[in-house]
């Protein structure tokens, strides 16, 4: 019976004047906490425990609907935990759910602010889920815990905010026992009120528990607001004239009509920056809906799959308006006026996103 746990109680420091990270909307609409878990074989777990504060639930939520959404996003089979007050560190968050909850057999506790995909075992051993460094793109390394490990990928030792090798730990910890890391973490919180997941796993250890590193893919880190603007940077809606942009511009009056060549580099750019899966591209044109075959037509031809393609607008000037806040910030929109029938649009884009 394996348990996921998402401990989100933290006070999220590292995102001034915002709500708490894990209820921040990604790109795709989903929230963070949503997004962190997609990379998990998801139904390897029995039950699934989000432990949150209740100020966050009453200042930024309606509790309702929070749950409608965890439901459908991430497991039918989830329980919202409420602490009343904040705890000291995330080793105390976890184990006022085990202790809330009677939580028993394997836990996994993974981070929020975070995604990667790594293989679950049909019952969760002693692991921690780690990634080498020159296997990701920049991160805040001294942020990190890191291991060492021997051949048969035992931990012989485990740090935090100390680069002793290459791996660091990814916020993935695995325990064979709920009762194991309660027994060790309230040894530690005796002791000391700033406990990390990493010491609980360096005593458990000591003791001579055997811990294994899970090394993940597919990693993407939110940890801080420099991360977060990253990932959301990486993403883009461009909306795209038809005429004059991707072909050669138009018209009813014409000899050929709307039958015109394309702009080859054009199309091609806006379809290799659409395979990405972070650029969505909407097509806007002043051709009538009955042009809409022509226009699919040509898109089709160099793999072009439009979110939306929207006729009939003015032979006019067009502006987009959009708000900023500190989840979206100045500029969220932009404009770039491109000369008619000019291929530049390519090198334009090519800047643009990257």
């Amino acid at each position: 019976m394996n348990n996921l746990i998402l401990p989100v109680a933290g006070l999220s420091s590292r995102y001034p004047n915002m709500r708490p990270k894990w209820l921040l909307t990604m790109p795709d609409g989903k929230l963070m906490i949503e997004k962190s878990i997609a990379g998990l074989e998801i139904n390897k777990f029995n039950k699934v425990y989000v432990v949150v504060l209740k100020e966050h639930l009453t200042k930024y939520v309606d509790k309702k609907k929070i749950i409608k959404s965890f439901k459908e996003n991430i497991s039918k089979r989830i329980k919202i935990v409420v602490l009343n007050k904040p705890t000291t560190c995330q080793a105390e968050t976890v184990y006022r759910a085990i202790k809330m909850e009677n939580i028993q057999g394997p836990i996994l506790v993974k981070d929020c602010d975070n995604m990667f995909s790594f293989k679950i075992n049909k019952s969760l051993a002693n692991e921690v889920a780690i990634l080498n460094l020159n296997k990701t793109e920049l991160i805040e390394a001294k942020s990190k815990s890191y291991v060492t490990f021997d051949k048969l990928n035992k931990i012989t030792n485990i740090i935090e905010k100390k680069v002793i090798s290459n791996f660091f730990c990814c916020g993935g910890y695995s325990f064979r026992s709920a009762n194991d890391y309660v027994k060790y973490t309230k040894k530690l919180l005796a002791k000391s009120s700033d406990v990390f997941i990493s010491h609980v796993v360096f005593s458990m250890i000591l003791d001579n528990k055997i811990f294994r590193v899970n090394e993940v893919s597919n990693y993407t880190d939110w940890g801080t607001l420099r991360e977060f603007r990253n990932w959301q940077k990486k993403h883009l809606t461009i909306f795209c004239d038809f005429d004059g942009c991707l072909v050669i511009n138009g018209s009813k009056f014409g000899v050929d009509g709307y039958n015109t060549n394309p702009i080859s580099q054009n199309l091609l750019k806006i379809s290799e920056l659409t395979k990405t899966g972070f650029v969505e591209v909407i097509i806007v044109t002043s051709r009538p809906k009955s042009e809409i075959h022509r226009i699919k037509k040509i898109l089709n031809k160099f793999n072009i799959k439009p979110k939306y393609i929207i006729t009939d607008l003015f032979h006019a000037r067009r502006a987009i308006i959009n708000d900023f806040a500190n989840t979206n910030p100045f500029p969220s929109a932009i404009s770039i006026n491109l000369e008619r029938d000019s291929n530049k649009l390519s090198n334009i884009l090519q800047n643009l996103v990257f």
